[in-house]
């Protein structure tokens, strides 16, 4: 959010910036605006010595039950507009590498249960949590983001919480959003194929939430 407040200040200080070029010639005046907006838009450098910022993904995990739910019907579906989303990401800014071999934490059960375990436990607070990410997980991997989430579904309530989150190395930090969906509107059923799918708002809006994660990073 602060980013977002800082960009829209620049842009209109540049606007108010114009009169003092109205005796230029249209093309100078353009360029002179594109290259200020292109500083604007400029993403994030990746990490010092690096020329790519390494991007790897996990299976959601289930907030009420503290486990991974990998394997799982709805985790094939949350999976697959996640890597919408990063792949999104990654058009808008090359110097994103999503799942690179030599920089992937492999999207298993060891490691599933890794992060959940780590994620849960009552002892460590947030600070040792991320920490212990980093050292037991990303560093050994070569990972500087990892993208995953939690799925929330209690059964005494009609919706359900899908909440992307990412863990980010260099800054030591965990962003995320909460998306709510009535069940009903999370997972659909193919009318051709009769296999159930997310619904595609569903699956649009959690493309959109994990590509918008990755932009502000």
């Amino acid at each position: 959010m602060k980013s977002k407040l800082i960009k829209m200040l620049t842009i209109i200080a540049i606007f108010s910036l114009l009169p003092l070029f109205m005796g230029q010639e249209d093309c100078q005046i353009n360029d002179t605006i594109q290259q200020l907006m292109n500083t604007v838009n400029k993403k994030l450098p990746p990490p010092p010595g690096q020329s790519k910022t390494y991007i790897t993904h996990l299976t959601f995990m289930d907030a009420m039950t503290k486990t991974a739910i990998a394997n799982t019907e709805v985790a094939e579906l949350i999976n697959e507009a996640v890597i919408k989303g990063m792949n999104e990401a990654q058009k808008k800014n090359n110097n994103l590498a999503i799942n690179e071999p030599g920089h992937i934490v492999e999207n298993n059960d060891s490691n599933n249960n890794s992060l959940v375990n780590i994620t849960f436990d009552p002892n460590l607070t947030k600070t040792d949590k991320i920490n212990k990410i980093i050292t037991e997980m990303m560093t050994p991997n070569n990972v500087d983001v990892i993208v995953t989430g939690h799925y929330v579904d209690d059964a005494n309530n009609p919706t359900v919480s899908v909440r992307p989150l990412v863990i980010v190395k260099t800054n030591q930090k965990i962003v995320t959003k909460n998306l709510q969906f009535v069940k009903n509107e999370l997972i659909c059923t193919d009318p051709n194929s009769q296999k159930k799918i997310l619904c595609r708002t569903a699956h649009d809006q959690i493309a959109q939430a994990v590509q918008e994660l990755l932009e502000e990073l």
